[in-house]
Formats: C-alpha cells, structure tokens, sequence
C-alpha cells in the first residue's frame, strides 16, 4: 500500500501532544511542589535535599511520558505490506528506552541549577516570596504559575500557539510580553524550556530513527521525504518534500549543502534540522525479500 503520510502526520501530531501534556504537567507539579518547600522559609542547607529529592521523584515518573513514542512505531507497521519482525519490537523498545531514559536524566538534571538560584537568593538576602517566584521561574520559564490573570492569559495564548505549529515571530513576541509582565523573574533556560526543546527532538528522532532501522532490516535502499508544511517550515525541506532517492544520493546533499537550522548527524536522524517535522519513508517496492525471511 502507499504510505499515507497525511496519516502518520497525525499520528505524529497526537504523540507529540500527549508526550508535551504529560511533561507539563510534571514540570508544574514539580513547580509546585518546590515553591511549597522554599515558602517554608528553612535554610539553604535544609532545602537541598527536599528539592533534590523531588526532582528525583518527578524524573522517574515522566519516563512515563516517552510511552506515546509507540504510536509513530505502529503506524509505520500497519501501513507496510511488509511482514512484521522480532527486529522491529526490539528497535521499538530500545528506541522508547533511549526517549524515556532522556526525559528522565534531563529534567533531574535542573535540579543542581534550582537549587544554585535558591542559595544564591538566600545569601543575598532576599524574602522568601520573592525566592519562591524565582523558583518557580527557573522550574517552569515562562509558563510559570503567577497571579497576574494578564500573564495567565497570555501563557494560554502561548500554549495554543505552540500547539498550532504559529510562526515563529509570533510565538517571540508573546513570550516577550509575558516576560515584560513577570518582571525581575529570572525565566531564561528554564528546565520547562529544556524540556520542552527535548520532547521536540525526542519525537522527531524516535520516528525518523524507526523508519531508518526499519529499512535497513529489510534492505531497503529508495525512500521519500515526506511530511506537511507549517509556517515554521525550512525552505530546504519545503523544496525537498516528495523527492525519492538512494539512501547515497540522501547522505551525500546532507553531507555536502548548507541551510538555515541543519544540524550535523545522520541524515535519517537530524533531518531537516531542529524541530523538523519531516521525514524519510522507505519505499517498499524495493523491499528485499531475502532481508524479510532472515527477520522471521
């Protein structure tokens, strides 16, 4: 059958939802959490490992998160005429390993620098609402939990317009008056920011990696770069869309051209760079009989 690439798009578009909603809504748990420690008003020394431990918490419990990575896998199996084979739920499983393990090690990651800005804010002398604000800046960014209904208005105008793939401009320039509104708050490199970067990369690589691995497994040579236009659509992967090509003639334009937001790395892994949505499919008319009865 023809890959309906409309199809997996969605596909696609449900997991990474599901994935970003998920790590949300641990990050503002863990927000939460942490300010209610912090507005306790202890010493530095007393804070570290409460917080510590509660970043530890949350870090095992968003592995949970990398579970809709799945769906992208099954997808592409129920759209091949391809035998099924054990080397597929074996890629499958270390593939969402390797996502959940990210997830995990990333957001326990931030919890040095949380505490770093509690310390710091504690020896300079600063109240303990104002640390608490700072806390949850340095946890969540910008979609920090805050008072001021303009700034939660804004924050859901955010969310909707991340959500709906908007222009980059636009999604900068609402982030901009949200930060205007929080003031003094310190909401640069977030670990909500972090990971929400992670969970883009997380997704694009588990489905560009599957399909790659899905045809090498099956000798498959010739695929074709697919996926839909967004206003945040490269121009190389706009003028790329529908080409089919060896797996050499792939390599050698990523190895060899140049454009805005490439990144260096496998071809089938970065593809069209950060936050790309797009992706190479194998065309199975070049499926290799031979590599099917070896996988069975």
């Amino acid at each position: 059958m023809a890959f309906n690439y409309k199809k997996h798009d969605k596909v696609y578009d449900d997991a990474l939802e599901d994935i970003r909603e998920n790590v949300y809504d641990n990050i503002k748990a863990l927000e939460n959490e942490v300010a209610e420690i912090v507005a306790q008003g202890l010493t530095a020394e007393a804070v570290r490992p409460m917080v510590m431990q509660a970043f530890t918490r949350h870090s095992q419990e968003v592995k949970s998160a990398a579970q809709p990575l799945t769906m992208l896998s099954e997808d592409f199996l129920k759209q091949s005429d391809i035998p099924v084979g054990p080397t597929d739920y074996t890629v499958q499983n270390t593939l969402l390993n390797l996502g959940a393990d990210e997830l995990s090690s990333t957001l326990e990651g931030g919890g040095e620098d949380v505490v770093k800005t509690i310390v710091l804010a504690t020896v300079a002398g600063l109240a303990t609402a104002t640390i608490v604000d700072q806390v949850r800046g340095r946890i969540s960014g910008i979609h920090m939990e805050s008072k001021d209904p303009n700034v939660r208005k804004e924050q859901r105008k955010l969310r909707k317009l991340v959500k709906t793939g908007a222009k980059g401009a636009a999604i900068g320039a609402v982030q901009q008056s949200i930060k205007s509104k929080l003031g003094n708050i310190n909401t640069a490199a977030s670990v909500g920011t972090r990971m929400s970067t992670l969970v883009n990369n997380v997704v694009g690589e588990f489905n560009g990696t599957f399909s790659k691995a899905r045809a090498a497994s099956k000798n498959i040579k010739m695929f074709e770069y697919v996926g839909g236009i967004m206003a945040t659509s490269r121009p190389f992967c706009v003028s790329m869309l529908g080409s089919r090509m060896s797996e050499e003639e792939i390599q050698n334009i990523w190895d060899g051209e140049h454009w805005d937001g490439k990144e260096p790395g496998d071809a089938f892994v970065v593809r069209g760079g950060y936050n790309c949505r797009h992706y190479w499919v194998p065309l199975e008319e070049s499926y290799s009989i031979e590599a099917s009865l070896t996988d069975e």
